[in-house]
Order: structure tokens, then C-alpha cells, then sequence
């Protein structure tokens, strides 16, 4: 049945301003907009918006939405301040999975970055327990659960990665980067059912903030890529649970993925780019970096030898994929732009880089003259301002997060939350990316984007980057009918009020999804 929406303020993100009266819509496309009363001769239902606002559909260009969905079943750590009160959460905490996973911690919430001990974590739980750092690169095992694995002072490092050991050479329980996907790897016991569980827990969430479609990389963390893939088939389309998603191939599983000859849902469920990483985090001083974090010698963790990641590159190549490249460090970035200008990405592709996090004048040029965009998380500015020049210095915070800097240089930037790392909701970074303001002040506030380039980043540059910009993105003739509502004109007012905006109603393919009881 046609449907007509009428009676609020309707932004079409063709342009900075541009609204229309009305829009109708039919079969999960938009048929037309215009006025209410050229609209309303052709019949249909009519939808009063109350004053609200419309925009399209948010997108989320990178986050992990099974482990969302699990976080909101856990125990997450990431807004605790209180050690005691960390404790005391940790001890009462009992899963009903063979290990307790515990999500979000942050010494950098705590005094004096207090980092736990396996001693403590030893005396809060006596079940195998693997809690894990809020950038989902380094965690904490508990001794029982270092016994389970077999793992002691004799196991050696992965290859991009270690265990930290003590002064005699004694596991301490924390593990980076590959040494930690190995132990979370190892607490797996999901199924089929419990992963449909997860995204159908993470979706509903999703919903509340009108987010439409997630670019998601989940494929190689919960058993054989099997487990997942065919959760997300079985869970979402048409005519399942609305949801649209993009599914990032990582590395370790993409030779398989790829031989399977898997079929997709054309719309809902469709495949992306190679993932792979190449550095870690700059909480565990494991992004790469250049020049040495400071007071130390230390570069962090390069977790591919340039050879390896060409082989990876040229992998993807032969199959006519792009990659989709973790790189957080200017180290790291610089080696992948390599790779990439070396081994281009076929016609019409693009890569990704995701994070992008610390780059320099150098860098953004050679980007932007290849075809990639960058998938950037505008809280991860927040959650560092408060310790990160300590770690970087001051001479390279002028191209920490450089978000206009980037734009300004013709970068495509998609804008993601990266969640469970950081919160999901798409108007905090949006908030960030128009005051970047946080907790402990403004930081390089000439970085800020305007409100209208701001939204951008969560509807047309990311229906672009997966290649939908004439789908998705837009409300226009033929678009999707993927609507977000708003209790107020996020586009117009005060940036603040962001901050306390809502999301009336969210609307996939012309069925509301969700709806506020306020």
C-alpha cells in the first residue's frame, strides 16, 4: 500500500537545506516528494509526522554487530569510574556460556590508569574469564582460564602480537592483538541460534537510533565463518527482520569464503571487501607508529611483514575484490597506501581504510589521489583527547582525527562508531564532528565539519561507499524507503541538542521497524 508523509520537516541530504512537503512511497520505494497536496491524488495511506523530522536512513559504515548484540547481554565496563565498583560487577557477574566474557574495559577511566592484575581477576571469579580492553585489541585472562588454554611461560608470540610476560618470563594474563583474537577465539561456544540471538538483539538496539543498514565485520570471531554467515541469512530480509547489512570478509576466512561460492540477498545481506589489519590500538600503545610513543622506543605492533600484506592485496585483486585495511598508526597507514598504489583495486572498486586515525599532510595527499574511502569514528577523537598527547606528543596532534582536513582534500569519509568499542549512537559523533568537544575540552576545533557534511557521512557517503549512492542515502524518486524521525530538526538545531535528540520512528523498505513510547 502507498504510503504519504506529510506534516514535518523532510531533509533529502541532496544539499545543504533542501527539503521537500511530502514524500510517498510504495513497495519499500520512494515513488515521489513534493507538496502534500500534489501527493495526495494518488492515493494511499497518510502519515502524519506531527512536526517531526525526516531524514533518510542512518548507515554505520563500521562496527561488529554480533558483538553488539552480545555486549547488551554481558557484562560491559565501559562507562565504569570506580574501581571498587568494577570489582564488585565482576564478582557478581556469572555467564551462562562456559566463559565469562567481560567487555569495555578502560584503565584510562580509572586514577592513575590503573590496570588490573590476573591476581585480582583470580580473586573475583574462579570460572575461566577473558575481559577484554574497550578497543577490543588487548584483554585480560584469569589464571583458570590460562590453565584451560594450556597456555604458560613456554608459549610463544603470534606473529603480530605477544603475551606480556613478567620479569621471569611468567604469562601475566594480558594478551595484544593477535595474541588476544587468539584467546577470545578460544571462548567461542556459539551456534547458529545464539548468533541470530546476538543480531537480532544488536538490530533491535539499532533501531532506537535509526540506523538502517551496519557495514559489520563479524566473520571470523565466533567458530567457522559458517556459523555467522548463515545466522545473518537466516535472521534478516524482506521477509525476516528488516535490516540491511554489508559483510566484511576477514582474512583468515575470506580463501574459504570465497571457494564456497556463497550466494547473498540482494539488498539486505551482501558481501564486502577483504578485512584485514595491520596495527593494533593506541590504549595498548600498539598502533604503529613512525616516530616512538613517547619516552619510549617503541613503534608499535606491525602485524603483517610487507611481503604478507601484499599477498594479501594481490589476493583480493585476483578474486576482484578490494581490501578493507585496520590502520589506526601513520606507519601503518603508509604501508598499506603502498601496497594499494602498487596493486590498484579493479575499475569501478574502491578500498577502505578504517580508522585513519593518525595521518600527516603526505599521507592525505597520496590518499587522495587513489580510489578509497576512509571509514573514521568521530568519538574515538573523544574517548583520546583526554591521555593521547601524552602518548603521541604534541607535534603530531595536528593531524590527529583530521576529519576537514581530509574532506577538504576530496576523501570520501563514512561515518561509524566502530561499536561495541564506542557507543553506537550516530549523533554523538556527530555531535563530535561538529564542536569537537568532549569531557575534558575542545580539541583542534578548525577539524570541525559543518552540521549538513556531518549527517552526510551516515546517509549518502555511505550508501556511496558500498556502491549505492543512487539507491540509498537520498530521499528521492526511487530511493529506498528507509526513514529516520526525529523529535526535533537535528539538521538546525542548537549542536548541543544533539546530544538530547531522539528518534521518533525508524522506517525499512516502508514498514516502521520501531516506534517511541514516549
Amino acid at each position: 500500500m502507498k504510503t504519504l508523509y506529510y506534516n514535518g520537516t523532510i531533509h533529502t541530504m541532496k544539499a545543504p537545506g533542501d527539503t521537500v512537503e511530502a514524500v510517498l512511497e510504495d513497495g519499500g520505494r520512494i515513488l515521489a516528494t513534493g507538496s502534500k497536496a500534489e501527493l495526495a491524488g494518488r492515493g494511499g495511506q497518510l502519515v502524519d509526522l506531527g512536526g517531526k523530522t525526516m531524514l533518510p536512513g542512518l548507515a554505520d559504515t563500521h562496527q561488529h554487530l554480533i558483538m553488539l548484540g552480545k555486549m547488551l547481554k554481558s557484562l560491559a565496563l565501559h562507562e565504569v569510574q570506580d574501581i571498587e565498583e568494577m570489582k564488585r560487577l565482576i564478582n557478581d557477574f556469572e555467564s551462562t556460556h562456559e566463559w565469562n566474557l567481560i567487555l569495555g574495559y578502560d584503565e584510562n577511566n580509572f586514577p592513575d590508569q590503573y590496570r588490573m592484575s590476573h591476581e585480582e581477576l583470580d580473586a573475583l571469579t574462579d570460572k575461566p574469564t577473558l575481559v577484554t580492553r574497550v578497543c577490543q585489541h588487548a584483554g585480560l585472562i584469569n589464571t583458570r582460564g590460562l590453565e584451560v588454554l594450556g597456555l604458560d611461560g613456554s608459549t610463544e608470540d603470534p606473529e603480530g602480537g605477544y603475551y606480556e610476560r613478567d620479569e621471569e618470563g611468567n604469562l601475566t594474563g594480558w594478551a595484544y592483538d593477535k595474541a588476544f583474537e587468539a584467546l577470545r577465539a578460544a571462548t567461542v561456544d556459539d551456534d547458529v541460534e545464539s548468533l541470530s540471538a546476538d543480531i537480532e538483539t544488536a538490530v533491535e538496539h539499532l533501531y532506537t537510533y535509526g540506523i538502517t543498514n551496519v557495514h559489520t565485520e563479524d566473520m571470523s570471531y565466533y567458530g567457522p565463518y559458517q556459523l555467522p554467515y548463515e545466522a545473518y541469512m537466516e535472521t534478516l530480509g524482506p521477509d525476516r527482520k528488516k535490516f540491511r547489512v554489508n559483510l566484511l570478509r576477514h582474512e583468515a576466512v575470506y580463501d574459504e569464503m570465497i571457494g564456497d561460492g556463497l550466494s547473498f540477498k540482494d539488498d539486505w545481506v551482501e558481501k564486502d571487501a577483504m578485512k584485514l589489519f595491520m596495527d593494533g590500538a593506541f590504549g595498548g600503545k600498539t598502533a604503529l607508529v613512525k616516530a616512538p610513543y613517547e619516552e619510549t622506543d617503541d613503534h608499535g605492533i606491525q602485524i603483517h611483514s610487507v611481503e604478507a600484506l601484499e599477498s594479501l592485496v594481490r589476493k583480493a585483486r585476483a578474486n576482484g575484490d578490494a581490501v578493507a585495511v585496520h590502520v589506526i598508526g601513520d606507519k601503518a597507514c603508509e604501508l598499506v597506501v603502498d601496497a594499494i598504489e602498487k596493486y590498484p583495486v579493479p575499475e569501478g572498486r574502491h578500498d577502505r581504510l578504517i580508522h585513519c586515525s593518525l595521518l600527516s599532510a603526505e599521507l592525505i595527499d597520496r590518499m587522495a589521489q587513489l580510489p578509497l574511502i576512509c571509514d573514521v569514528q568521530p568519538t574515538f577523537l573523544t574517548s583520546d583527547m583526554p591521555w593521547v598527547e601524552s602518548y603521541l606528543g604534541s607535534e603530531r596532534m595536528e593531524y590527529l582525527y583530521a576529519f576537514r582536513t581530509m574532506q577538504a582534500h576530496g576523501l570520501l569519509l563514512g561515518g561509524s562508531s566502530d561499536a561495541p568499542i564506542e557507543a553506537v549512537d550516530p549523533l554523538l559523533g556527530i555531535h563530535t564532528l561538529v564542536t569537537r568537544r568532549g569531557a575534558s575540552g575542545v580539541y583542534n576545533e578548525d577539524e570541525r565539519i559543518s552540521r549538513y557534511d556531518a549527517f552526510r557521512m551516515y546517509t549518502h557517503n555511505a550508501a556511496a561507499i558500498i556502491n549505492k549512492e543512487n539507491k540509498a542515502g537520498l530521499i528521492a524518486p526511487g530511493y529506498y524507503a528507509d526513514f529516520a524521525i526525529f523529535d526535533r530538526d537535528v539538521m538546525t538545531c542548537e549542536a548541543d541538542e544533539l546530544l538530547e535528540a531522539k528518534v521518533e520512528k525508524t522506517i525499512i523498505d516502508g514498514t516502521t521497524v520501531y516506534e517511541s513510547n514516549n
